[in-house]
């Protein structure tokens, strides 16, 4: 990309907003009643408006990039995102590479992205050579909990699963409950769908994940996804080994290095990464480049309308109406879900966000704060 050519970024601006999710999810050590988003819009000087959005997991997302993220932002190229994202780390450098930080940069970044294939008036995935077949996608079927069945649960899983690569259920701390669910998805699954199974950090160590497996009985799983906290490769290289189930892990890592870490011990056979989480496109192609050259596929984490430009598996909720993340009730335009996944076709991400949940105007100016 010429950025000599180029315009320059003239406003970053912030919305957030709360969606109330009808009944609470339980997952690992966490509880969620609600979802809260944030999101980034980025204009250039010539008026073309890129956007991004984030489950900001209640962090204070739009004040750290009005505060530290979006001045470094403003004045950048518009058509060299990778400069930008350069700018942005080092500006805020002083108080965190990874983190809160690096979600805030990752924020700005996709959307500065969304700006420069705009610009060029193609779909991200062309401008990163990706192509547009169709991804292979997991859906986020059904969360477990004491209060239905594991024929109840089963069956809202069944009832989603056809077409899908992988459906993905919650873990239950309650091993026979988990067994007695696996063992009916194992006999009523199509063997072209995977089950996943999320622990979400939910073990404290190997021990406890191997012990609590072992009464789960001879599960079908395509992957067991983030049973410990993925600082533990070794652990998770444990579980792997001894287990003999497929390991992803990766979810809301800040920091390329744990990623590597979990590669380089073994501790996965699937890598997980969190678009925004790493801190936007530009880190997330580099390590994708990074994993294939080491035969790792990666699987993305949420933002399916981000992650399909990426070429890699994507991961989604049910789109209109679901229990679990209203975030498709808020996103214009974007790709066709139809077991796989097909990036859009318009320029830029394709999609848009609603105004009437996303209301920009916290702009951040430098020397006069809040606008």
């Amino acid at each position: 990309m010429n950025a000599a050519s180029g315009g320059v970024i003239a406003t970053v601006e912030t919305a957030t907003a709360v969606l109330p999710l009808p009944a609470p999810l339980h997952l690992g050590a966490m509880t969620v009643t609600r979802r809260e988003y944030s999101a980034v819009q980025v204009t250039d000087a010539d008026g073309i408006r890129g956007v991004a959005y984030c489950l900001s997991r209640e962090a204070p997302m739009a004040e750290i990039v009005d505060r530290l993220v979006a001045p470094h932002a403003r004045g950048a190229h518009a058509d060299d995102p990778s400069a930008t994202w350069e700018r942005m780390l080092r500006g805020s450098a002083i108080v965190g590479r990874v983190g809160l930080v690096r979600r805030a940069i990752g924020l700005v970044d996709i959307a500065l992205w969304d700006v420069a294939a705009r610009r060029a008036g193609v779909p991200l995935w062309r401008m990163l050579g990706t192509g547009d077949a169709p991804r292979e996608a997991m859906l986020v079927a059904a969360y477990p909990s004491a209060a239905r069945t594991p024929r109840e649960v089963a069956d809202e899983v069944l009832a989603q699963a056809a077409g899908w690569a992988q459906v993905k259920i919650s873990r239950l701390p309650d091993p026979s409950y988990m067994r007695e669910l696996l063992t009916i998805l194992g006999a009523e699954l199509p063997s072209s769908t995977g089950l996943v199974v999320d622990v979400g950090f939910g073990w404290r160590d190997a021990d406890e994940a191997l012990a609590e497996i072992a009464r789960w009985g001879s599960p079908r799983l395509a992957w067991l996804e983030d049973p410990l906290l993925p600082e533990d490769a070794e652990g998770c290289a444990r579980i792997r080994r001894e287990s003999g189930l497929r390991v992803s892990v990766g979810d809301e890592v800040t920091d390329p290095a744990v990623l590597r870490a979990l590669v380089e011990v073994g501790g996965v056979d699937v890598l997980r990464l969190d678009v925004v989480a790493i801190g936007g496109v530009t880190p997330a192609l580099a390590m994708i480049a990074w994993a294939a050259e080491r035969g790792v596929p990666v699987s993305g984490h949420v933002y399916p309308e981000v992650t399909t430009h990426l070429g890699i598996g994507v991961e989604t909720f049910a789109r209109g109406e679901n229990p679990y993340d209203p975030a498709p009730s808020f996103i214009v335009g974007g790709p066709s879900f139809a077991g796989e996944v097909r990036p859009a076709d318009a320029p830029g991400l394709g999609f848009a966000l609603d105004p009437a949940v996303f209301r920009f105007g916290s702009t951040f100016t430098e020397g006069s704060g809040h606008e």
